[in-house]
């Protein structure tokens, strides 16, 4: 089996590149690292464009396992130096793997026509905020996520690995104008309610609805006037105790918690 040794090689210097949003975008992929990712990759059936795996983790009985099945699929694998691979790692303890994926296709229609609750994110900048709001979505969906202009790259190495694999679930609508974004939400029924420092009303406050787009806001700044001026309910989350503000994928957790049932 052929092992890669150099840096120059030029599936080394492809993966490198692709640690740059420019890079993911110029050829409609992104990368995740570690077995548990690989896995995911692989029983949620996307389309895996090739794998890398460093030779120090050969003997190891899930690699083994993982090579079958990329055999099976006709998934193209390749292996590399352990100092190689480790140059091209964003992982403080690597675990030997890399995949990159091709970004899911997904018509802006189908999602808004499809699913009764989204989250939009206005602005989030922090990749662990971002991840955690897709983490969060996934897990008291079904839920999709849409990212206005503003928002940390959905496909950063640090979101992917904070989404714990809903990345793969998730239905996503990216990177449009927030003009855009609010006229289709409209357009398509939902009820969009923003989450403010300071409100009157709260989660009692809130009818239950067939379609619900709920808007977390920048971490600095909240959610845009713009966004609050067209919302159909500005709301605040009470809170007892003597902090003035959550973390926003805190926020964002309770808030989808409590509005997800809104639908039930």
């Amino acid at each position: 089996m052929e092992i890669i040794t150099s840096k120059d090689n030029n599936k080394i210097k492809y993966l490198r590149s692709l640690n740059s949003k420019k890079g993911r975008n110029g050829d409609n992929v992104f990368v995740v690292e570690g077995i548990k990712f690989v896995n995911e990759s692989i029983t949620e059936k996307v389309d895996i464009k090739f794998v890398l795996i460093s030779n120090n983790i050969l003997e190891k009985p899930e690699t083994n396992n993982l090579m079958e099945i990329f055999k099976k699929r006709g998934i193209d694998f390749f292996i590399c130096e352990d100092a190689i691979f480790n140059s091209i790692s964003e992982t403080i303890n690597s675990q030997g793997i890399i995949a990159v994926i091709c970004k899911l296709e997904q018509k802006k229609q189908d999602i808004l026509t499809d699913y009764k609750f989204i989250v939009l994110c206005d602005r989030i900048q922090d990749p662990g905020n971002l991840g955690t709001i897709i983490r969060t979505s996934d897990a008291f969906g079904s839920a999709a996520v849409i990212l206005n202009k503003g928002c940390v790259d959905l496909y950063n190495s640090k979101v992917v690995r904070a989404s714990a694999g809903s990345i793969f679930r998730v239905p996503f609508i990216i990177g449009d104008e927030t003009k855009e974004i609010l006229k289709y939400l409209k357009e398509f029924g939902y009820k969009i309610i923003s989450t403010v420092v300071h409100s009157d009303y709260s989660f009692d406050n809130i009818d239950k609805s067939e379609k619900i787009c709920v808007v977390i806001g920048n971490e600095g700044h909240g959610v845009s006037q713009e966004i609050r001026d067209s919302s159909d309910i500005n709301i605040t989350i009470n809170m007892a105790g003597r902090a003035e503000s959550l973390n926003a994928s805190i926020a964002a957790g309770i808030c989808i918690y409590e509005i997800r049932k809104k639908l039930l």
